[in-house]
């Protein structure tokens, strides 16, 4: 199961542990009838839940038992209250809560989770400074990789689009690349996204396609990761007249809405951040963007791809 999909179905049982205090508190009040909706809308979300376990877990998983008994539960309570028979509603909660709890630690403990990382590479001759990532995260048994390389557009001088490249075709025969045209980025919603272009729109040469800017993407993903395709010359974070020289790339929009930056060192890491803080702040931003502390867990000096083959195989480099 898709770690966005676990999230989604704790969050449901966290929304039927609210209801279960509504139900009680109607029942108290005398509102049968209001008690009664509320357990039809719990049968109605246990079975939603259920139905999304059994199509990643199969019949049978340990879970959807669970909420079958906790159905079941639903079912006699509605029953009763529904031919007006007498209700110890704390008793019910009670009950309704402990299989409740049950469902819940089955859910966290029971349902392993594959994480899904896509990449967004544009050009082929750049694919190197995403290569070794993704072979980390294809090795992975527990992941999901995809690798969906993305059109670009030469610029005219007004700045509106020209003719359109994609360079799909040009990836090694060992990548298995999908088109970004059948691509759902909405359905998908993967895990993580690697980006190596961070324009968006400020390149006035070419542009990747607006479907995949940066800022577009951010609402696809619960992390948007950003690698330079290229390698800048190593500068002492003291020398501000070298830095003044490739600060450019500090403030661009792949820094902006990016959940995570690899740079190529920790000299360059710290050029990054203070650039980026100044930049900002120029921009009138304030809160995350200027805090230190933020950035520093934002900006990471792992080092290039490009020169160095493998980070690490460890899930938790590229996750």
């Amino acid at each position: 199961m898709r770690k966005s999909q676990k999230n989604q179905i704790l969050s449901v049982v966290g929304l039927l542990d609210k209801a279960h205090g509504a139900f009680r508190k109607a029942m108290e009040t005398g509102n049968a009838d209001g008690a009664l909706t509320l357990m039809e809308q719990c049968q109605d979300s246990a079975i939603q839940i259920g139905g999304m376990i059994e199509s990643t877990e199969g019949e049978g998983f340990a879970t959807v038992g669970l909420l079958e008994n906790y159905c079941e539960l639903l079912y006699q309570t509605y029953e009763i209250i529904r031919q007006r028979q007498p209700v110890n509603e704390g008793k019910v909660y009670k009950s309704l809560r402990r299989e409740l709890i049950r469902i819940e630690n089955s859910v966290k403990n029971d349902i392993p989770v594959r994480a899904s990382v896509l990449f967004l590479p544009y050009k082929a001759s750049m694919w190197d400074s995403l290569e070794s990532i993704w072979k980390a995260a294809d090795a992975d048994p527990d992941c999901d990789a995809y690798v969906v390389p993305i059109p670009y557009f030469d610029k005219n001088p007004d700045g509106s689009f020209s003719r359109m490249h994609y360079e799909g075709e040009q990836y090694p025969d060992y990548v298995p690349v999908i088109s970004w045209e059948t691509y759902d980025l909405a359905a998908e919603r993967p895990d993580v996204i690697y980006i190596h272009n961070p324009y968006d729109q400020c390149n006035h040469v070419t542009s990747v396609h607006p479907r995949f800017y940066a800022r577009e993407l951010k609402n696809f993903t619960d992390q948007l990761v950003y690698i330079p395709y290229f390698i800048l010359n190593e500068v002492d974070p003291d020398n501000q007249k070298a830095v003044d020289n490739m600060k450019h790339f500090c403030f661009v929009p792949g820094t902006l809405y990016a959940d995570r930056v690899v740079v190529q060192s920790e000299n360059m890491r710290q050029i990054y951040i203070n650039e980026f803080i100044k930049a900002a702040r120029e921009m009138g931003l304030s809160g995350e963007y200027v805090d230190r502390k933020v950035l520093e867990k934002k900006f990471l000096g792992l080092g290039s791809p490009k020169i160095d083959k493998v980070l690490s195989a460890r899930k938790e480099d590229y996750i």
